[in-house]
C-alpha cells in the first residue's frame, strides 16, 4: 500500500544563520595587452588627442552650459576589463559606457589626465620594467570624435537618418539621483535647447534612473548627426518604442449565454493591478471584484476599455479557472482587480500616434494602481511591450527594475516575454520551434527583477463537434507555445524567462498560422459584454503573464508573511520542465531561453508535503560589504538516519531584487549579485568556509573547488 502524501503543511523557516566576513578567489586571469612599439603608439595616440580637442574647439554651435567633450577609445576586446581607469576623479572623467572594444569617457573640464597617461606610458617604467598604465594605454587602438553610432551603441547613424526629417528618440544623460540637482537641472536646460533647436518647443518628458536621467525628445535628423558635440552630456541615444499589446485579439467572441453567479472574495484577498487598456468597470463578472480603474493617458482619462485587450487579461488574473467555473456555472474570483488604462487608443495611422517615456508612464500607472489598493498586497501585470533593439536594457525595462527594486523593499512585477508576429509564425513542424528560438523577446522582458513569463501548452486535442475543421495542432502537450519568443541567451544575465504558463497553440495549414483555434486558446471576460457576449478566447503570453500574477496573488494572500523576493522564490521554486520541453531542447542552454526554469505548480508553491520540506530564509547582503551567511537547513538526524539510502532530489532558489544602474561602464548593470554554495556531502562546515572564502583558508594549500554535487542549473 502506497504511503499517503500529507499536503499543504507549512513552510519551514531556515534555523541557525551565521554572518562573516567573505572575500573570494578571483576571476581568473587577464590576456596581455597586444604588442606596440612604445614611442611610435604613444605619438599616435597624442595625435589623435590634439585632433579631437581641435574639433571642440572648431565647433560653433553648444548648448549653454555645457561641460567639457566625448572622446571615443577604439581598442582591443578586452578594452573593458580595464577601461574604468579611463576614469579619473581630479579632473572630473567619467567614463560612461564599454561595448564590444570601445569605451566612451565624458572629460568635464580638459583632457589633461587622459594625456598624463598617455605620456607615462611613453616614458615612465614600473618596477618590472613594464610601461607604465601599459594595461590601459596599450589596449587602444585610437581615439576620436564619437559620431551618433557611438551614442546610439550601433542602433542607428546618422547615414540613416532624413537630415528633414523628425525623429522621436530618448535621451540618456548625465544625472540620475546619485548626481546633483544642480547638475541635473543644468542638463536638463541643455535638452530643452536641443528641443527647440530641432523645431520642438514642449518640454521634453523625463525619467529619472539611478545614474541617467532619460528624455523622450523630437529632433531632426540634422541635429541628431551632430548631436555629440551640442550636448556632451547625452551618452547614449535610442529611437523611442512604440508600445504595442504582445498578442493579436481574437476575431470571433463567445456566445451570447446568461451570466453565471459570482461567489464572494476570500477573506484577505490580494490585488492584481492590470496595465493594460483599461478594463470594463460594468462587465456583471469584473464589477464584484473591482477594486478601481485609473488612467495615465494624456488626454484620456477614462479607464473604460474600448480594445478589448485589458478585459481579457482582467478576467485571467480575476478566475484562474474561468472555463471550467462557467461550465459549473458558477464563478470563484481569487483576487481582486485594479484595471489600469497604460495604452491609448490607437489612431486610424499609428505612426502618427506621437510615443510616449514608457518607463515614466508604468511609473505614473503603478503609484496610482496601488493607492486604490488601500494597502492591500499588489501584483502588478504587464502584458504589454515594445520590439527590443538591445536584450541588454532599455529605458522601459530600467524603469520596470527600478519600480521592482522599490528602494530595496521590492515589488512584484510580472512581463509578458512577448510573441512571435504572425507573419513569422511556423506553419509548420520543421520550423517549429526553431523559429521561436530565432525570436527575441520583446522589452521590458528583460528586466531583471520582473518575473518573466514565456509561453507552453498543454492545449493540443481535437476541436469539439461543431466548431470547425482544423488540421492537427502544431505544437505536442507540454511542449513551447508557437507564439512564444524566447531569450537571446548570453553569459553574466539571469534566466529569462523563468517560467511559462499556457499560451495557447496552433493549426497551421494552407500556408497559414491559424492562431486564435477556440480549442486552442483560453476562455476569458470580454469587453462586449454590453450587448450579451460576456466571454472571449485569448492566447499567446498576454494571459500567460496575466496568469503568473493571479497565482502570486494568491501566494501573498496565504503567505501574507513572507515579502516579494521570497514570494517569488517559492513560485519559480515550484516549477518544473516537461518531459516534452527536455526533449525539445536537449540542449540545456536552449531550454532554459525558451522556458526558464519551467511551469510553475502553485500547489507545490503553496507549502509543504510529508515528503517534501519547504525550506525559506529571508535575509540581506549589502553589495559591496564583502559578506557572507551560513544557513543551517534543520534536518532531523533520526529521519536522515532511518533513511540514508534513498534517493532525495535537492533544489536551491536564490531570489533577490537588484539595485540596478543605467550606466554600462564596466557592464555593471546590476548593482550586487548574490551567489549560493552547499556543503558536500563528505564536507564539514569548517572545509566549506576555506573551499568558499579566501579569508577562512589562511595559511593552507587546498584547492578543491567543488561540492561534490552534480547541479543541473548551478548556484
Amino acid at each position: 500500500m502506497a504511503p499517503v502524501i500529507r499536503t499543504g503543511l507549512p513552510l519551514i523557516r531556515v534555523g541557525r544563520v551565521v554572518e562573516e566576513d567573505y572575500r573570494g578567489f578571483g576571476g581568473g586571469n587577464r590576456r596581455p595587452p597586444p604588442p606596440r612599439t612604445r614611442q611610435q603608439h604613444a605619438a599616435r595616440l597624442l595625435r589623435s588627442l590634439d585632433a579631437v580637442e581641435q574639433a571642440r574647439k572648431a565647433s560653433a554651435t553648444r548648448a549653454p552650459g555645457s561641460e567639457g567633450q566625448l572622446i571615443a577609445a577604439d581598442g582591443s576586446e578586452d578594452l573593458s576589463e580595464v577601461a574604468g581607469s579611463l576614469g579619473d576623479k581630479r579632473s572630473d572623467a567619467v567614463l560612461v559606457s564599454v561595448d564590444q572594444g570601445q569605451a566612451l569617457v565624458h572629460v568635464r573640464t580638459d583632457a589633461r589626465a587622459l594625456r598624463r597617461k598617455i605620456e607615462r606610458y611613453r616614458d615612465m617604467d614600473t618596477k618590472s620594467g613594464a610601461p607604465a598604465g601599459q594595461a590601459l594605454i596599450a589596449r587602444i587602438d585610437d581615439l576620436r570624435t564619437p559620431t551618433l553610432a557611438d551614442l546610439s551603441l550601433g542602433e542607428f547613424d546618422a547615414a540613416d537618418l532624413d537630415p528633414s526629417d523628425a525623429y522621436w528618440v530618448e535621451l540618456w544623460t548625465r544625472g540620475g539621483r546619485l548626481d546633483t540637482a544642480e547638475d541635473r537641472e543644468r542638463v536638463a536646460q541643455e535638452i530643452q535647447w536641443l528641443a527647440r533647436l530641432g523645431g520642438y518647443p514642449g518640454a521634453p518628458t523625463r525619467f529619472g534612473g539611478t545614474e541617467r536621467d532619460i528624455f523622450l525628445a523630437r529632433l531632426t535628423g540634422d541635429v541628431l548627426a551632430e548631436l555629440p558635440g551640442l550636448v556632451p552630456e547625452v551618452y547614449e541615444v535610442h529611437l523611442a518604442p512604440r508600445v504595442r499589446l504582445v498578442e493579436a485579439l481574437l476575431q470571433g467572441e463567445g456566445t451570447a449565454a446568461p451570466p453565471a453567479a459570482v461567489d464572494p472574495l476570500p477573506e484577505n484577498t490580494a490585488i492584481v493591478a492590470v496595465h493594460d487598456t483599461g478594463t470594463s468597470p460594468a462587465h456583471p463578472y469584473l464589477a464584484p471584484v473591482l477594486a478601481g480603474t485609473g488612467s495615465v493617458v494624456p488626454g484620456e482619462p477614462e479607464p473604460v476599455d474600448r480594445n478589448g485587450h485589458g478585459t481579457e487579461m482582467s478576467g485571467i488574473a480575476v478566475y484562474p479557472g474561468y472555463l471550467q467555473d462557467i461550465v459549473a456555472g458558477r464563478l470563484r474570483p481569487q483576487n481582486r482587480l485594479v484595471g489600469m488604462r497604460l495604452i491609448p487608443t490607437p489612431s486610424s495611422s499609428p505612426q502618427d500616434d506621437a510615443p510616449d517615456l514608457w518607463a515614466a508612464r508604468t511609473e505614473n500607472s503603478i503609484a496610482e494602481a496601488e493607492a486604490h489598493g488601500n494597502g492591500a498586497a499588489v501584483v502588478h501585470s504587464l502584458s504589454v511591450g515594445a520590439d527590443n533593439p538591445s536584450a541588454l536594457r532599455t529605458a522601459w525595462s530600467i524603469g520596470v527594475d527600478q519600480l521592482a527594486w522599490n528602494d530595496g523593499a521590492g515589488r512584484l512585477i510580472v512581463v509578458a516575454a512577448g510573441n512571435v508576429p504572425v507573419e513569422r509564425m511556423a506553419i509548420d513542424a520543421e520550423d517549429y520551434p526553431a523559429t521561436n528560438l530565432g525570436e527575441p523577446m520583446c522589452q521590458p522582458a528583460q528586466a531583471w527583477n520582473a518575473l518573466t513569463v514565456g509561453g507552453y501548452t498543454a492545449l493540443a486535442g481535437a476541436p469539439a463537434a461543431g466548431t470547425g475543421v482544423y488540421p492537427p495542432p502544431l505544437a505536442p502537450e507540454g511542449g513551447l507555445s508557437p507564439y512564444a519568443t524566447t531569450d537571446v541567451g548570453g553569459s553574466g544575465r539571469p534566466i529569462k524567462p523563468e517560467v511559462v504558463k499556457e499560451a495557447g497553440n496552433t493549426a497551421p495549414g494552407g500556408g497559414l498560422p491559424n492562431v486564435g483555434a477556440q480549442h486552442l486558446s483560453l476562455w476569458t471576460t470580454s469587453n462586449r459584454h454590453a450587448v450579451g457576449q460576456l466571454s472571449t478566447q485569448t492566447y499567446a503570453t498576454s494571459p500567460a503573464a496575466a496568469a503568473a500574477a493571479a497565482d502570486l496573488a494568491i501566494l501573498a494572500r496565504e503567505q501574507p508573511a513572507l515579502g516579494p523576493a521570497a514570494l517569488r522564490a517559492l513560485y519559480v521554486h515550484s516549477a518544473r520542465w516537461t518531459s516534452v520541453m527536455t526533449t525539445q531542447f536537449a540542449d540545456r542552454k536552449d531550454r532554459l531561453r525558451a522556458v526558464g526554469y519551467g511551469v510553475p505548480d502553485l500547489r507545490a508553491a503553496r507549502g509543504s508535503d510529508s515528503n517534501r520540506p519547504i525550506f525559506v530564509y529571508e535575509g540581506s547582503l549589502a553589495p559591496g560589504e564583502r559578506q557572507a551567511q551560513m544557513l543551517q537547513i534543520p534536518l532531523p538526524d533520526d529521519i536522515l538516519g532511518d533513511h540514508a539510502d534513498a534517493r532525495v532530489r535537492l533544489a536551491v532558489t536564490l531570489a533577490y531584487f537588484v539595485e540596478p544602474t543605467e550606466n554600462l561602464a564596466g557592464q555593471r548593470y546590476a548593482g550586487g549579485r548574490l551567489k549560493w554554495e552547499i556543503q558536500g556531502p563528505t564536507e564539514t562546515e569548517d572545509q566549506l568556509r576555506r573551499r568558499i572564502n579566501r579569508l577562512a583558508r589562511g595559511s593552507s594549500t587546498e584547492t578543491d573547488k567543488t561540492s561534490g554535487y552534480s547541479w543541473t542549473i548551478g548556484p
